[in-house]
C-alpha cells in the first residue's frame, strides 16, 4: 500500500465541503464508492449524515479565518484484489492508525474507499483544525510517518509490501541505474544519481511541501539539479549533463504524479531580483569527487585537479585521459605508491558492489575507460 498526501494547489481555494462530496460521490469515470464513514462529527457517521457533518466541520474551520490551508488530503492505494482481504472494520482501523500517527486522532474527517477496475484506494479528508482546541495541526516529516504506518499495516493485515522511501540504503543499492554504475566504473567518480540518493529524504520532504512547479524547481535547485521533460517522462539533470529518471527518486516523482499535483509541466521562471536581493544559495552542490574516500585521497585529488587545470589548453590524448580520475590514478601509480593504495581501494569497492570475482582483480588495472 502506498500513502500519499495530496497537497493544496497554488491559487486554488481550500474547499473542504467540495472534497467531502467528491469522496462520497466517487466522481471519476468508471469509479464507484466502496465504503464510507465519518469521524468525530456530532452530526453522525454514515453517508446520509454527510450534509450535516460538512456543516459541522465548516463551523469549526471558520474559527481560523486567517489559515489558508486547513485540509490534509490523504490517499492510500492498495494492490489489485486487496479489497477482498479487508472488511470495513479493517479499513477503518487502518485509517485510524494513519490519523493517530499524523496527530489527527481526535480531528474531524470524512473517509471513503473507491474502486476503479483494479485501482482500489482510500481517500481521507482531515480537518487540520482541532474541533475543541482549534489548534491547527501540520505533521512534520509526514512522508516518513506515512511510510512507517504503511509497512506496519501491510504486515498486520497480510498485504503486499511496497518498499518506501524509508528503506534508504537498500533502495540506493537496488536503484542505481546501469548508466550511473557505468559512469562510476569508468571514472571512479561519484555519479550524479548517487549524489541525489544521498539526499533523497530531504528532497522528497521539500517536494512534498511544494504547491506549484515554481516551488518544486526552487527545491531542486537547492540541490544543484533541474527537472526537464524528456520523451514521455521527466528527468533530473546535473550541471554537467548527467541525468536520471525523476521516478527513480521516488514513484511519486513520475511525470503523471507530479502533473496531478502541479498541473501541466512549466519550466522554471527566472525571478527578477530586487535591489540588494541575492540569488538562492545552493545547499548541496553536485561536483566531481572520488567515489572512494581514503586518508590519501585529498592530496592526490588536489594534484589531479591542479594538473587538469594547467593542461586544459593542450588537446592531447594525455590531457583527455587526465579528465578521468581513474586514468589519473593508473598513470600516477607508476611513480606514487599512494595512488596504488587508492586503486586497490577502488577495486575492492567495485568488486563488492558488482560481485566481481577476485580472479578478475588485475583486469581493472589493465583496462582504460
Amino acid at each position: 500500500m502506498i500513502a500519499t498526501k495530496i497537497g493544496k494547489k497554488s491559487g486554488v481555494p481550500d474547499n473542504y465541503t467540495r472534497l467531502g462530496e467528491y469522496i462520497a460521490a466517487a466522481e471519476e469515470k468508471g469509479e464507484k464508492l466502496h465504503q464510507f464513514w465519518i469521524r468525530n462529527c456530532d452530526a453522525g457517521t454514515n453517508i446520509e449524515d454527510l450534509g450535516l457533518a460538512l456543516l459541522d466541520i465548516e463551523a469549526v474551520r471558520r474559527q481560523k479565518p486567517d489559515i489558508a490551508d486547513k485540509t490534509y488530503h490523504l490517499v492510500v492505494s492498495f494492490r489489485p484484489g486487496e479489497q477482498d482481504k479487508l472488511s470495513k472494520n479493517d479499513l477503518m482501523a487502518i485509517e485510524a492508525e494513519y490519523a493517530k500517527s499524523l496527530g489527527y486522532g481526535d480531528h474531524q474527517r470524512v473517509a471513503g474507499t473507491h474502486i476503479n477496475t483494479d485501482n482500489f484506494h482510500m481517500h481521507v479528508a482531515f480537518n487540520k483544525v482541532h474541533p475543541e482546541t482549534l489548534k491547527v495541526v501540520t505533521p512534520h516529516r509526514d512522508f516518513k510517518i506515512l511510510a512507517k504506518v504503511s509497512r506496519d499495516m501491510e504486515k498486520k493485515y497480510g498485504l503486499t509490501i511496497d518498499p518506501g522511501i524509508t528503506d534508504g540504503k537498500q533502495r540506493e543499492q537496488n536503484t542505481l541505474s546501469p548508466a550511473a554504475r557505468n559512469y562510476e566504473a569508468h571514472t571512479w567518480q561519484e555519479s550524479f544519481q548517487r549524489h541525489v540518493f544521498k539526499y533523497r529524504e530531504e528532497i522528497l520532504e521539500g517536494l512534498g511541501k511544494a504547491k506549484n512547479w515554481q516551488e518544486a524547481h526552487e527545491v531542486l535547485s537547492g540541490y544543484n539539479m533541474s527537472i526537464k521533460l524528456r520523451g514521455n517522462g521527466m528527468v533530473l539533470m546535473s550541471p554537467d549533463g548527467q541525468s536520471m529518471k525523476a521516478s527513480q527518486l521516488d514513484r511519486y516523482c513520475s511525470k503523471n504524479k507530479l502533473e496531478e499535483r502541479f498541473g501541466s509541466f512549466k519550466a522554471r521562471q527566472a525571478k527578477p531580483r530586487k535591489n540588494g536581493e541575492h540569488l538562492t544559495k545552493t545547499k548541496l552542490r553536485y561536483k566531481s569527487r572520488p567515489l572512494v574516500r581514503h586518508r590519501n585521497t585529498p592530496a592526490l585529488w588536489r594534484r589531479y585537479l591542479s594538473t587538469r587545470k594547467t593542461m586544459t589548453r593542450q588537446p592531447s590524448l594525455a590531457v583527455r585521459a587526465l579528465r578521468n580520475w581513474k586514468m589519473f590514478l593508473l598513470i600516477e601509480a607508476y611513480q606514487d605508491p599512494l595512488a596504488m593504495v587508492l586503486i586497490l581501494a577502488h577495486q575492492e569497492l567495485l568488486r563488492s558492489s558488482l560481485n566481481t570475482p577476485h580472479k578478475n582483480k588485475k583486469l581493472i588495472l589493465a583496462h582504460s575507460p
